[in-house]
């Protein structure tokens, strides 16, 4: 279940923009982090650190350096740390590769002119296995957007959705046994294995067992799918 008092995933619809990048074949998310306070994004980079899908290659302060960096390091999905206002993120837009995702945290909230660039703003509340999650869907193409709970009947929850027709795999949602369902949903939710094991009981090496038996079963590459399939099949 998501963190008290933060709506982040039942409140969130996907889409599929146009160009997105792709998924990364194999291994953890690249992310560059950029933001005005150098204290800040330290914190944001060691909650990241904890979760298996996901690695910071590299984070400065917007300018000249930091657009060199990120075409130095080619990351999947670059993450904005608390823009001062809209002028910041349409001139950071301006100035990057339009392919690169991009995602806002905290800061001001992006207007219309930079809104349909980016792959989704997130809150300053967010938590890291929040960020993760949105990470490893902003790195397949995916954005969030906002939306209604699920408990809507406007299409636009998790119940409405239809179950186990994905894009990522053909194996039906029924397949997996209540174990493999639970770990699951807990790695779409951006949890490392170390999480995992301590929400379920279980030891990191069983957990681990778990996940690769879930991509072989599922035949997925990595994480990033095992979110895109937990959304897709309507179970998120």
């Amino acid at each position: 279940m998501p963190e008290a008092g933060v709506d982040f995933v039942p409140a969130a619809r996907l889409r599929v923009l146009p160009g997105g990048a792709a998924a990364p074949a194999a291994g953890a998310v690249r992310i560059f982090l950029m933001g005005g306070d150098a204290l800040a994004r330290a914190g944001v980079m060691s909650l990241l650190a904890g979760h298996d899908g996901c690695t910071v290659v590299g984070d400065d302060e917007p300018g000249p350096r930091a657009l060199a960096a990120l075409r130095a390091h080619r990351p999947d999905v670059l993450v904005l740390h608390a823009p001062r206002d809209p002028r910041e993120v349409a001139a950071l837009l301006d100035g990057i590769d339009p392919a690169l995702p991009v995602l806002t945290v905290g800061g001001c909230e992006p207007d219309a002119r930079c809104a349909q660039s980016l792959h989704g703003h997130l809150p300053a509340t967010t938590t890291a296995r929040q960020l993760a999650a949105a990470v490893s869907l902003a790195a397949a193409g995916y954005a969030l957007t906002r939306g209604r709970p699920p408990a809507t009947t406007d299409g636009g929850g998790a119940a409405d959705r239809p179950r186990g027709k994905t894009s990522v795999s053909d194996v039906p949602p029924d397949a997996l046994t209540d174990r493999e369902g639970e770990v699951l949903d807990l790695v779409s939710r951006g949890l490392s294995n170390t999480e995992i094991a301590q929400s379920l009981t279980l030891s990191e090496h069983t957990v681990k067992t778990h996940v690769q038996n879930l991509l072989h079963k599922l035949r997925l590459r990595n994480r990033v799918h095992v979110a895109i399939y937990a959304f897709e099949a309507g179970l998120r």
